[in-house]
């Protein structure tokens, strides 16, 4: 068994992986704990340094690095018998994994509180053969997400994302959707649908109510056809923690669940998964419960 290994992104976000990553080490260092840095040259090193601090052992495994990296890293651990428990130093652009598990958007601030971390489960989520940490979605404003280019979040960072969702919220194609949700099946028509593992998604605080990251469920956000100023209301009642809306579920409905099975009637619609695109419709969406190990601040 070794101690810490730390996968470093230097493409990621603002490209200081490296620099926060030798920080990282001199921090568990200066506590007696043996690390070893890997830093990646090509998004194909990160799930091959994942199986070798599973192979090997190690008792932590440190992303430096986004949602992306994050995701590449714990895709291959899922497969593994063993997995070391995971911290995260939020570098990338769009770093929702992290703000999902209560951990500072500041890298700087996880370096250095980081030893004072404590151990916590947490449920990931399963879509077809793949895990996610943070959501899954379809419609206008997740395409966008996958649309915005490398250059727009080069210079915009993750106001990119906000700006390309706010232009698409004008789109008001919807999906003539069959959804099987615990066994309950229903026919809806939905501009736009969100899956979320825990409180937090796409960076808003308490966007579902009440879930936990380890709560042994997923949870459904959905949106029906509408104008673009009934969007903006319940966009509105999202960022200020105000869920009328799912009351009388005209509009808007949040539900949680443990299993789904989602088709897309008559054309083929590709998911967003943490950010990247993921598989397209038909999707088996499941509960992972207490899948990974994360650190996390004690008072989280």
């Amino acid at each position: 068994m070794k101690d810490v290994m730390i996968i470093a992104n230097p493409s990621s976000g603002k490209k200081k992986a490296e620099e926060y990553a030798e920080t990282t080490k001199q921090t568990f260092s200066e506590n007696n704990r043996k690390v070893d840095i890997k830093v990646t040259e090509s998004i194909k090193d990160i799930p091959r340094f994942a199986l070798q601090a599973s192979e090997e052992a190690y008792d932590i495994l440190i992303i430096i690095g986004g949602d992306g990296t994050v995701s590449e890293a714990v895709n291959e651990l899922n497969k593994q018998k063993y997995r070391p428990v995971i911290g995260i130093i939020p570098a990338g652009t769009v770093n929702n994994i992290a703000n999902g598990l209560s951990i500072p958007s500041d890298p700087k601030k996880v370096i250095a509180q980081v030893m004072d971390y404590k151990e916590k489960k947490a449920d990931a989520g399963k879509v077809n053969d793949r895990v996610f940490l943070s959501s899954v979605s379809a419609g206008p404003v997740p395409e966008t997400v996958w649309e915005v280019s490398e250059e727009q979040k080069e210079k915009f960072g993750q106001a990119a994302y906000f700006m390309e969702g706010i232009k698409s919220l004008r789109d008001e194609k919807s999906y003539d959707i069959e959804l099987n949700i615990d066994e309950k099946k229903f026919d809806i028509d939905l501009n736009l649908i969100l899956i979320g593992i825990n409180s937090s998604i796409v960076g808003i605080p308490n966007f579902f109510d009440g879930a936990e990251a380890d709560d042994g469920q997923l949870h459904l956000f959905g949106m029906k056809r509408s104008t673009i100023g009934q969007k903006l209301t319940v966009l509105q009642a999202l960022l200020f923690s105000n869920k009328e809306f799912n009351e009388t579920q005209d509009i808007a409905f949040t539900a949680p669940f443990k299993k789904a099975v989602l088709k897309i009637k008559n054309e083929k619609t590709f998911t967003t998964v943490d950010g990247d695109q993921g598989p397209a419709f038909p999707i088996i969406i499941e509960v992972l419960p207490q899948r990974f190990t994360f650190l996390v601040p004690k008072d989280e």
